[in-house]
């Protein structure tokens, strides 16, 4: 019981060792149904030829003899599988001889239990025996339909038990990969949100280190002004602080409550312009995407002009995503570098956009001939 409970384990089959037997005795059956109804026509066909109580018997005890062996038959098939490979010709033809021996040696078996042990317990019992030549004649007549009996048992066998088996695998692999997508998901979440929090200390510094400039500068107002706009700028980021994305509206809602300090500073030196496509302004975006590109075109690009600074921020959808750029008409003594020359803020972004996006997610340097930089961040489309 425990060899056939483990020969089911490893075949993978959902059976129990009475539903295995049930099985294995209906297939059986079909033969042996087979088997006695060419009988009966060869004993109708046959004149003067009547059908004998011990040849019943005999046939009766073949058929258990088939049904039990069936244990052995489907162990033989997992430890030598029938496999159709079309790259290896003799893959098939040694697992066949291997499984003809068998079915060899169990109808000599059978015949030579019947001659040395049932034929004389039939002798005894009616008085009758059969001939030995009668053994070796169902020998070579029945050996040809064992052994197609035997095969299709075997690849039967051998074909629902891959299946099984490739039933579970794929569902051990989709489960892996459910797992594994959620493990990838939630890695993404974290580093997003580890993104997120180093970009808030580092925006909050800079705004906080021009609060100190203007106070050096004894300009009580103007820093007293600036700390309000900060605290109604982080009332809006604190509201959505659990969510890594937010419409573009709101995002520029807090661009625009960025660039209001700024404008503090500047007076009428900074000038913001904004060209938002209607259709973006629902585009989900990670927040406070766009504060360090505005922070970079302050701080290296129109900080040093006397007059007429100019940022614009502009938005535009088309059939791969959407498009943010900001541009300043900043000058400068150099050129400026790319993201990897920058500083903390646009190596965050840089980051954020290709840890949410993947490819689709790229920030783009442009520097006209005629001054000025322009930052496009590109984001997937909506799906």
């Amino acid at each position: 019981m425990t060899f056939l409970k483990r020969m089911l384990e490893q075949s993978r089959l959902p059976l129990s060792v009475g539903q295995f037997w049930w099985y294995s005795f209906c297939y059986w059956s079909i033969f042996a149904v087979i088997t006695f109804g060419q009988l009966m026509m060869l004993w109708l066909l046959k004149e003067g030829v009547a059908m004998q109580p011990h040849e019943m018997f005999v046939w009766l005890l073949d058929g258990l003899f088939w049904w039990s062996t069936t244990p052995l038959i489907l162990f033989a098939s997992i430890k030598v599988p029938i496999a159709f490979k079309v790259r290896e010709s003799s893959s098939i033809l040694k697992p066949v001889l291997f499984h003809l021996a068998i079915v060899t040696f169990l109808n000599i078996f059978i015949n030579v239990m019947h001659y040395y042990i049932t034929n004389p317990l039939m002798y005894r019992a009616v008085g009758q025996s059969v001939p030995l030549e009668n053994y070796l004649f169902s020998f070579f007549i029945a050996y040809t339909a064992s052994f197609g009996q035997y095969l299709l048992l075997v690849v039967g066998f051998n074909k629902v038990s891959y299946i099984y088996r490739y039933q579970e695998l794929k569902q051990q692999n989709f489960e892996t990969e459910l797992h594994n997508e959620q493990l990838r998901g939630q890695l993404a979440n974290a580093q997003l949100q580890s993104l997120k929090m180093q970009l808030n200390p580092h925006f909050l510094f800079n705004t906080l280190h021009s609060v100190v400039s203007l106070m050096v500068k004894n300009d009580i107002r103007k820093a007293t002004l600036m700390i309000t706009t900060l605290s109604d700028l982080l009332r809006a980021v604190l509201v959505n602080q659990s969510a890594d994305f937010i419409p573009l509206q709101e995002e520029l809602q807090l661009t625009r409550q960025y660039l209001d300090i700024q404008q503090i500073r500047f007076q009428d030196r900074l000038k913001v312009e904004y060209h938002i496509d209607p259709a973006s302004e629902l585009y989900p975006v990670p927040q406070l995407i766009l504060q360090p590109i505005v922070e970079n075109s302050i701080t290296h690009g129109i900080s040093d002009i006397t007059t007429n600074a100019l940022i614009r921020i502009t938005s535009t959808v088309s059939a791969t995503g959407m498009q943010v750029t900001v541009y300043d008409n900043g000058i400068g003594a150099a050129p400026r570098k790319a993201p990897k020359g920058m500083g903390l803020g646009l190596q965050n972004t840089l980051l954020r956009l290709q840890q949410a996006y993947g490819a689709e997610g790229r920030m783009k340097f442009e520097q006209p001939d005629g001054g000025g930089t322009s930052v496009t961040l590109y984001f997937e489309r909506c799906r």
